[in-house]
């Protein structure tokens, strides 16, 4: 993976005088033994145990400097070499801010609840809200770097990037934004990803904090998100025509799209010669989505670009995007966008 020069040289910095790599020496376990004195440790060691007992963080007492955007770094420094750990694992937590893990070196191990993951090298995880998770660090040479965002600057920056006219773009997007619970999306980036430099920029900007830093953060972050959709909606179209199938899943998405209004899932398996438990699978497959749900977040995009761009009222966009009733519009609506449709046009109507 293409290494930056720029990080190294914060990464050695951070080994001998951590800053935004230090941690409070009680919130985890290394391979050293637990003094019997050590009583603040031994109380949370039920956190370490098992995802069904973690420790909710809450963006008010985690994000110290009162920025919207903060980077973590987990490392292993020179005072755990003194001091001959080589181990660290963070307890079981879960927040109520957005969280994007980077593997910049060396490997690691994390868990989503209780499933364990191996992660390498160029690895990038984007965490729901809610995920229950920890990490594990046993090698040396392992650099992670953790983007912690608020959830303010986290809707901000999804909601502006609904507003382009390409459907699979927004599908990709709001993929992204609606992460299911407790789950997470996963991609390996590549030394000719753009997001990669994005990456390394957004890192910068926070160390060095020169002028307007925390506004060129956010536009890095969300220009990071853009360049995270396009890898998913090329990674999944390349995927869907190589492994034995002739259709393109970004087709067949699009296709939903244009014909929302009517369309069942009876008439997309015929118009594509499939039947229905081969389309589900299909479906299931490249997207991890149902077809009742793919046509779910087909319809509150366009529901969107009718409360930004039109003054039609909220009862009409909820007719005309397949709702029999706006009580139930509003419902769905909410639970996807985490604010009211009313709200929505106020916010970001043109």
């Amino acid at each position: 993976m293409l290494k930056s020069k720029i990080i190294d040289e914060i990464i050695q910095r951070e080994r001998k005088r951590p800053t935004f790599s230090h941690h409070h020496l009680n919130s985890y376990i290394t391979n050293l033994p637990i003094e019997d004195s050590n009583k603040e440790l031994k109380d949370i060691l039920k956190y370490f145990q098992s995802a069904k007992v973690y420790l909710p963080l809450f963006q008010e007492k985690e994000f110290k400097h009162g920025l919207s955007i903060e980077v973590k770094a987990e490392l292993t420094d020179e005072y755990d070499l003194l001091h001959g750990i080589h181990y660290r694992e963070s307890l079981f937590h879960n927040h109520d801010f957005f969280e994007m893990m980077f593997v910049y070196s060396g490997t690691c191990s994390n868990y989503i609840g209780d499933i364990k993951m191996q992660l390498k090298e160029g690895d990038l995880l984007l965490y729901n809200l809610q995920t229950v998770h920890k990490l594990i660090i046993d090698d040396p040479d392992a650099v992670i770097f953790n983007i912690l965002v608020g959830k303010e600057i986290f809707n901000q920056s999804f909601m502006e990037l609904f507003s382009t006219d390409d459907p699979l773009f927004q599908f990709y997007i709001h993929s992204l934004y609606n992460i299911p619970d407790d789950q997470y999306i996963q991609f390996h980036l590549q030394d000719e990803d753009a997001s990669l430099q994005i990456l390394y920029d957004l890192i910068k900007e926070f160390v060095y904090k020169e002028e307007l830093y925390t506004r060129i953060m956010q536009m890095d972050f969300q220009n990071l998100l853009v360049h995270l959709a396009r890898i998913r909606l090329k990674t999944r179209a390349i995927n869907s025509t190589k492994d034995k199938n002739t259709m393109d899943i970004n087709e067949v998405l699009q296709y939903i799209h244009d014909h929302y209004k009517d369309i069942t899932l009876q008439s997309l398996s015929d118009h594509y010669s499939y039947t229905t438990r081969s389309m589900i699978r299909f479906l299931k497959k490249y997207t991890h989505m149902i077809f009742s749900d793919i046509l779910k977040e087909y319809k509150m995009i366009i529901a969107c670009n009718y409360l930004k761009n039109t003054d039609m009222n909220i009862d009409a966009i909820a007719y005309e995007t397949g709702f029999k009733e706006r009580g139930y519009f509003d419902k769905v609506f909410k639970q996807v966008y985490k604010i009211t449709p009313h709200e929505y046009r106020k916010q970001y109507s043109q």
